[in-house]
């Protein structure tokens, strides 16, 4: 069975979280960490990578944090894997004339047609999938009042 890296799922979390979440501000990267078990060092850096990559905006201050750079049916899971994927070539670390010829390019084909597939699935479809699996949002959101 194929493994996806826990960058993978971080990012994938920390977008949906913030569509999820997103108000008139930015979701904080500590409410983002708290709701999805992420560790927060680890959480900035991928979110950091998602600004990088045009799928984010950040923004700073006591009230900073981050939004979507666009609407969530233009997101799509591909956009996301490819923005933290690393771009490292398998080639280079095998060899051998069967790694090269046969294994290398049919991992690099099945790698292309779930890329494929994850092109089909914005942030939009699976919003609408958290809302009937009854995943709430987070409702203990601080609000400031000034008299």
């Amino acid at each position: 069975m194929f493994k996806v890296h826990k960058k993978i799922i971080y990012a994938i979390e920390a977008v949906v979280d913030i569509a999820l979440n997103s108000g008139p501000n930015p979701v904080q990267n500590e409410s983002i960490a708290r709701r999805q078990g992420i560790p927060k060092r680890y959480l900035e850096q991928t979110l950091q990578i998602l600004v990088k990559n045009k799928i984010l905006v950040g923004s700073r201050g006591p009230k900073g944090g981050y939004s979507l750079a666009k609407e969530r049916r233009r997101i799509k899971i591909a956009d996301i894997i490819k923005s933290v994927s690393n771009e490292e070539s398998l080639i280079s670390t095998f060899n051998s004339e069967l790694s090269k010829k046969i294994v290398l390019p049919l991992i690099n084909d099945i790698s292309f047609q779930c890329l494929e597939k994850f092109n089909n699935i914005s942030i939009e479809e699976v919003c609408k999938i958290a809302k009937t699996k009854k995943l709430k949002k987070d409702i203990s959101k601080k609000v400031d009042f000034v008299i």
